[in-house]
């Protein structure tokens, strides 16, 4: 692990970052818990998911990790759906940008919260 530490840290290539978070994560959540694309940020970790089942994806994230989601409203018709806590003794950010209709389908939205 160290030399892939030292690797990622000299290319700084984001999809080696986002592998080599998988790779350590994965050892940290349910076997088969899909993850998002990881971005290192300087105070802390951010998973996003995206594409199809994005929101399906997100939801499984949540109840197998034990995370409290959020959301806010933006633009209709979307909504961002987030979560911060802690894995593993470190804070992770991870959200989903989806169409309000495909979030309504596995969150109760509302503007007092979910």
């Amino acid at each position: 692990m160290p030399a892939d530490l030292e690797r990622v840290r000299t290319s700084r290539d984001p999809a080696d970052i986002d592998a080599l978070f998988r790779q350590v994560i994965a050892e940290v959540v349910p076997a088969g818990t899909v993850q998002p694309r990881w971005i290192a940020g300087r105070s802390e970790l951010t998973g996003v998911f995206e594409g199809y089942g994005a929101v399906r994806d997100f939801a499984d994230w949540c109840d197998a990790t034990g995370a409290d989601p959020s959301f806010e409203f933006t633009a209709p018709p979307e909504v961002v759906l987030f979560c911060r806590h802690l894995l593993a003794g470190h804070v992770v950010h991870v959200e989903c940008v989806a169409d309000q209709r495909d979030a309504e389908a596995w969150f109760r939205l509302n503007p007092s919260g979910l």
